[in-house]
């Protein structure tokens, strides 16, 4: 975290400075100082997803370098002491990496690589002594259709990760042959009878987004791994879970028991109308969903509480609005009662965290 203000503190102060500079002639001064320029801007890191080890000693988050000769961005995994101190490479690496996350324990780190394509999920030992990776990293996932959003379920058994996977598909051999066909096909026009088939500059290929889970001990580079690590696709149909969206807080979470994960989805027929986002409740073996929400507006971003008997989320009231009040709702799960817990609040509510 310190390392992420000192850098934030830095750019603040060199995009003041160069705001502050009236004439060319400034630049040349005795001072030294000049104009704060855009390759200045690109040899900055921009940091993202700081995690703190479960010990509270460190700090784990990922740093993207700009090459801007070879017009690539690529993020390293870094680490800083949490009491402050210099931030250092986790990993000597060329892949490019993100998206921390340590076991509840401690002992391990998660995280996404391109070391393969598409990407997937890794995992490696982590040494909480010495704040350093320990052991040689092994791929936990191994699907055509990638893996990313690994979270750990609190009992460290399990992993829940999102693939954007074909929804008529059962398995793995399908999924892997539609793309090979798709690749092969001469034909490279696309048809698409339904909204939404886009967002921003990229298709959606006719797939939608999954929660996968897969069992902490699966490594992908053995031979003929058990069937009963998974992974196992936790929201078959055709529906996105998580739904589309532009960063924030994971849409899904997993219980304290790690027996029920909780997530975020649109089934409206006509979705590309619809912002009626609801909350799903999912045994992590798997099985038929249960909705919990009842709001007819956009309801997101799960969270369970530390013992596990309540669930937070956000929720706007409005249908098709987009730009509603988010209020804070709590649910009783034991009893199955929801609550809006900031009725008499005027302001929406940002990113949840329980104490």
């Amino acid at each position: 975290m310190t390392m992420h203000w000192k850098n934030l503190v830095i750019l603040i102060a060199l995009t003041a400075s160069s705001f502050a500079q009236t004439s060319p002639s400034a630049a040349n001064s005795s001072s030294g100082k000049r104009p704060f320029t855009f390759e200045d801007m690109m040899a900055l890191k921009r940091l993202a997803e700081p995690v703190p080890s479960p010990d509270g000693k460190w700090v784990v988050f990922a740093a993207q370098d700009v090459d801007l000769e070879a017009n690539t961005k690529k993020s390293h995994l870094w680490i800083v002491p949490a009491a402050g101190g210099e931030a250092r490479r986790l990993n000597p690496t060329e892949n490019e990496e993100e998206r921390p996350r340590f076991s509840p324990d401690g002992t391990k780190l998660i995280f996404t690589s391109k070391a393969t394509d598409p990407t997937q999920i890794w995992m490696c030992g982590f040494d909480p002594a010495e704040g350093k990776l320990s052991g040689d990293s092994h791929q936990v996932t191994s699907l055509s259709s990638g893996a990313d959003g690994g979270i750990w379920s609190p009992d460290g058994k399990n992993i829940v990760f999102v693939s954007a996977v074909y929804p008529e598909c059962k398995d793995e051999a399908c999924n892997k042959q539609r793309d090979e066909e798709l690749a092969k096909s001469k034909v490279k026009a696309k048809i698409f009878t339904k909204l939404l088939y886009r967002h921003w500059v990229s298709f959606t290929e006719f797939k939608r987004s999954h929660l996968f889970v897969v069992s902490a001990e699966a490594d992908a580079s053995q031979p003929n791994p058990p069937v009963r690590l998974g992974p196992r696709d936790l929201t078959p149909g055709d529906h996105d879970v998580p739904p589309f969206n532009l960063g924030g807080q994971d849409m899904y979470a997993i219980s304290p028991d790690g027996q029920e994960v909780a997530y975020t989805s649109n089934v409206d027929q006509v979705e590309a109308t619809s912002t009626n986002n609801e909350i799903f409740l999912v045994p992590i073996t798997g099985g038929t969903p249960k909705k919990i929400s009842t709001s007819p507006g956009n309801d997101n971003t799960p969270v369970y509480s530390p013992d596990g008997r309540h669930i937070a989320w956000k929720s706007m009231a409005r249908a098709g609005f987009e730009a509603d009040k988010q209020s804070l709702i709590i649910y009783q799960r034991q009893l199955e009662q929801t609550r809006n817990a900031t009725a008499d609040w005027d302001r929406s509510v940002g990113d949840l965290a329980w104490t």
